[in-house]
């Protein structure tokens, strides 16, 4: 679900280019999940601002899925 996140956050991104919010929220939910999963804030924040698959994907995911595994 982590990449399906992704995907939706970067499709609200690039529809909604032309304002601030999904810009601002969805760049910071991206760097954030590169370590760890985003806060449930930032989530709802995606989900009202930025993508809602998007932001349903991000309240859906587990923390395994943001373990390294080596």
């Amino acid at each position: 679900m982590k990449v399906a996140a992704k995907v939706f956050i970067i499709i609200g991104m690039v529809i909604g280019f032309w304002m601030i919010l999904p810009l601002i929220f969805g760049g910071i939910a991206l760097s954030q999940m590169k370590t760890r999963k985003p806060s449930i804030a930032l989530s709802i924040c995606v989900l009202l601002f930025c993508s809602l698959l998007g932001g349903i994907f991000l309240l859906c995911t587990s923390d395994s899925d943001y373990t390294v595994q080596q």
